[in-house]
């Protein structure tokens, strides 16, 4: 484990990266210490060779390929400065009671393997052989220390050995060879960053009271530095992993309040220890746009052509390169859509950039201080597949669109995507009507005009009462959440024109969610203590006189629940939750830990595409603030909502289903112990199941782990410590409250775990995949409203009557916006080529034990069996709420999936 001394850092890195001569290479690469020159054990009885595969991927997609890099690292190669490997094994030297190495050893070939030049956007894996001499008393390999004496970083993706037959004690019988895999993919830099070398864990879990002697030092080790000392600015190379709050969403003509703070709870998320702003002291300087990257810790950050990584580059490709050129395209121009024709030769002809956005490479500095975006990379995820013209933005059809172009305008398609569409999950049984408010009565008035008259019509013959006791009237309120907010996002400058809405939806005898009301309120106007409210109604059964108020009514209720899914069931409850948790884990529980073995790939990108949210999209002035209704109170106004509804157990899907009277409790012959209110609720029958496969993995894992001992759980530091930080840091304005659950048994971690397995993949998916298919035809779900509804007899409303489709195209996006909002979610859309769905995984270097891979393979056939049954249900013509008069497919829980925008597959982890 020999290092060398560095300058200020919490990796022990310098404050700037390496840069200089061949010369200044040579004195910082040197290389340290020889280490155990007695081939790694006690005893010179005998020696014995371990081989061993090194596979490294060199050359990278958004990173500079660095020519003159290259040829120092061939030279410092050919010197004797090498990427050096030495094992570590289990067991302590019995003569120095220190951890056991073996001799060093090193790549011989680096400079005349493969081809070190090459396209800059392709990628390739190296596999190198290693070879290490050990005495015969060295014990099993637990770990490999790594050093980078070249120039430039690699990817480490894997070390496999070859560890050679022994001799019993009682026979002189030698055993079988056995191989140990080593999963690493970490990013290794030169040594001069850090001051300890790099060490990788065998795929060997072990609780932290039963870490084999030799590793225990190591474990601790890393930790620690995983963790940093809290202190200084993160640089590219940091794999420091530390909390901070949201205070630089703004900048100093665009203040936003800091979100992480008593008035407004918000999880945290990753430090970057910036330097604080000038202009308001409680903030951190914020990035400016196209400048500089935003610190994400380096393992975090991906970069192969077309996987996750890359595709969340792309949205920084919309904002620098294409936001722009749509800017300049619309700027002067009408920039209305005059026809629903308009809208959809978005999709046929497209809009021509050519002249807006430069096709060319970029001149690259070759000793850039970062690694550089290549835009001409980039641009390719939001062109045609084809490549055939880079100057042509062309959408693909939404699956909204495919077989009826004219169905999304019922009352049927309305009320369906409650349970089906891309916000699922915020419909609730009415408890009570006429609806109650939590808001001040003396500042808003009564809480509603809806009365019992507005919705009896609608009721197939029942009362209200009996209709609320046979749980068939639903509603979806957002009143209480905007009314505050709304004369701020009224008033605004260029902003929109918002209603704080409620639907109430009735459960027909036809098995479909019908909408029988929309209240839409605004807050009293100066001088008056009454809101106004207006109520819409469909029109009555058998009348052909079209209703475009109620239309409208429709189209703001829409929007409003745009905005609420991107800004809380989307970026809130999956993104923003789960970055805490990666935090906690990474800082808290070893690699080794069978739980950050089980967790990994639920946190596989996130970091990376939070902080291109954070920099592009949630940020002042971002896509949302400028395209969605709440505008410049959109984040606020997402910790006002956590603070008021959010809870971790609550995210469990039973228990977000029985919270809001969706579901009741039953017996564990139904999928999650619940009963559905709503037997056809696409979401919750799928994710019901969903969450019991997950559930019933994850408890296999917890039993084979802790041999379902509730004793070894308590017993257990890292994840009693990891918990503790969760709770108290990560949710430092929840900690105290009572629902937090504990783990201290079997029962209470599966039900932890299964929950963050759920935020982190089925949630996301359900909430994520789809927004292209139902918001990529802007009509259907507009971000925003510009006009609020006329008045009959006013001048608006003759204009509405005389041009209705104009009327309501001018009420919603602009081109400029609507491209904007479908250029972004055509990303979110889309599936990469490296995402790991639910029931497998991408490589069988994960785990080792044999009871684990055989829980697993239970799981991939849950998974198959799961994805039959969905196959089974969305073919069956009584199941109403599957297809609708869209005719799209329930498939967003639908387990597995290939690459591109396929709106179905369940990865593991927010990956976009």
């Amino acid at each position: 484990m020999s290092g060398r001394k560095k300058s200020t850092g919490e990796n022990g890195g310098p404050n700037k990266p390496l840069v200089g001569g061949l010369s200044d290479l040579v004195r910082c690469a040197g290389g340290g210490g020889s280490g155990d020159e007695r081939d790694g054990g006690g005893s010179a009885s005998g020696v014995r060779h371990i081989t061993g595969t090194v596979v490294i991927l060199k050359k990278y997609v958004l990173d500079l390929v660095d020519t003159a890099s290259s040829l120092v690292d061939t030279t410092l190669d050919l010197l004797g400065y090498k990427v050096e490997f030495q094992l570590v094994s289990v067991d302590l030297d019995p003569e120095t009671n220190a951890p056991k190495l073996s001799r060093k050893t090193k790549i011989s070939n680096w400079a005349t393997q493969g081809n070190v030049g090459g396209s800059v956007i392709a990628s390739e894996d190296f596999v190198y052989k290693i070879r290490f001499k050990v005495a015969d008393d060295f014990g099993e390999p637990g770990a490999v220390l790594v050093r980078n004496n070249h120039r430039t970083h690699f990817f480490l993706q894997s070390i496999t050995l070859e560890y050679p037959p022994t001799a019993t004690a009682a026979a002189g019988v030698e055993t079988s060879s056995s191989i140990i895999k080593f999963p690493c993919n970490s990013w290794i830099y030169n040594t001069y960053y850090y001051t300890k070398d790099r060490v990788f864990f065998s795929n060997k879990v072990h609780l932290p009271g039963a870490t084999p002697p030799g590793l225990k030092a190591l474990r601790e080790q890393e930790l620690e530095l995983l963790r940093g000392d809290g202190t200084g600015e993160r640089q590219y190379w940091d794999r420091i992993y530390d909390y901070d709050v949201y205070n630089d969403l703004g900048n100093v003509d665009n203040p936003r309040p800091v979100l992480g703070t008593m008035k407004f709870p918000y999880p945290r998320r990753c430090r970057t220890g910036r330097a604080k702003s000038e202009a308001d002291p409680s903030s951190e300087m914020s990035i400016e746009e196209g400048t500089s990257l935003m610190y994400v810790p380096r393992d975090e950050r991906f970069t192969r052509v077309k996987n996750s990584g890359f595709l969340a580059s792309g949205v920084k490709s919309v904002v620098h390169f294409i936001i722009p050129a749509l800017t300049s395209i619309f700027d002067g121009t009408p920039n209305e859509f005059d026809s629903m024709e308009d809208v959809k030769s978005l999709y046929i002809n497209g809009v021509d950039l050519h002249g807006y956005v430069n096709e060319n490479k970029p001149d690259y500095r070759t000793n850039s201080k970062l690694p550089q975006e290549n835009p001409y990379v980039l641009l390719q995820t939001i062109f045609s597949a084809d490549g055939s013209d880079k100057s042509l933005l062309r959408f693909p059809l939404p699956q909204l669109l495919t077989v009826d172009d004219t169905a999304w305008l019922s009352d049927e398609e309305y009320g369906r995507q409650t349970l089906s569409g891309i916000n699922p999950c915020v419909i609730r049984a009415l408890e009570v009507f006429p609806p109650i408010s939590s808001l001040d009565p003396s500042v808003y008035g009564r809480a509603t005009a809806l009365q019992e008259n507005h919705i009896l019509p609608n009721l197939e013959g029942l009362t209200v009462t009996e209709a609320l006791k046979q749980k068939r009237l639903f509603t979806i309120d957002y009143h209480d959440i905007y009314m505050p907010y709304l004369e701020r996002i009224n008033l605004a400058k260029d902003g929109g024109k918002a209603y704080a809405p409620r639907s109430i939806f009735f459960y027909t005898k036809e098995g479909t969610m019908k909408p029988i009301a929309i209240e839409l309120s605004v807050p009293p106007h100066s001088g008056s203590t009454s809101a106004i409210r207006r109520i819409f109604l469909p029109p009555a059964a058998g009348s052909t006189e079209k209703d475009y108020c109620w239309e409208l009514a429709k189209i703001h209720a829409n929007s409003i629940d745009f905005g609420y899914h991107e800004l809380v069931t989307h970026w809130l409850r999956s993104h923003a939750v789960m970055e805490p948790i990666i935090i906690a884990s990474n800082r808290q529980l070893s690699r080794m830990h069978p739980l950050f073995n089980l967790l990994l790939p639920c946190f596989k990108n996130t970091l990376n595409i939070n902080a291109i949210a954070w920099q592009s999209l949630i940020n002042a002035t971002g896509i949302i603030e400028d395209n969605f209704s709440p505008g410049k109170c959109s984040m606020e106004m997402s910790a006002v909502t956590f603070q008021a509804t959010w809870r971790f157990d609550t995210q469990a899907l039973p228990q977000d289903l029985i919270s809001r009277g969706m579901a009741v409790p039953a017996d564990d012959s139904y999928p999650g112990g619940v009963k559905l209110v709503v037997e056809d609720y696409p979401f919750a029958k799928d994710g019901l199941e969903l969450w019991d496969g997950i559930k019933m993995w994850i408890a296999k894992y917890v039993s084979i782990m802790y041999k379902d001992s509730d004793e070894l759980i308590q017993a257990d530091t890292e994840l009693q410590s990891w918990w503790k930080e969760l709770v108290n840091v990560g949710f430092a304005d929840m900690k105290s409250a009572p629902w937090w659950p504990k783990p201290n048994s079997c029962k209470s971690l599966v039900e932890i775990l299964t929950t963050i397995s759920w935020i982190a993949g089925p949630h996301h998916a359900a909430v994520n995949f789809g927004q292209y298919a139902y918001a990529g035809f802007m009509p259907n779900k507009p971000s925003m409203t510009r006009k609020f509804i006329p008045e009959k007899n006013s001048p608006e409303y003759a204009q509405l009557l005389s041009n209705p489709e104009k009327y309501f195209l001018s009420t919603t996006n602009t081109q400029l916006s609507a491209t904007i909002v479908m250029a972004v979610i055509e990303l979110l859309s889309t599936h990469a080529v490296d995402e790991e769905y639910q029931g497998y995984r991408n490589s069988d270097m994960w785990t080792s034990d044999e009871q684990v891979k055989a829980a697993f393979a239970d799981f991939t056939n849950s998974m198959n069996n799961l994805e039959k049954k969905i196959s089974e249900r969305n073919r069956d013509p009584s199941l109403k709420n599957r297809h609708g008069t869209t005719n799209i497919p329930y498939t967003l829980l639908f387990p597995t999936s290939t690459s591109g925008l396929t709106g179905q597959g369940v990865p593991y982890s927010t990956s976009i």
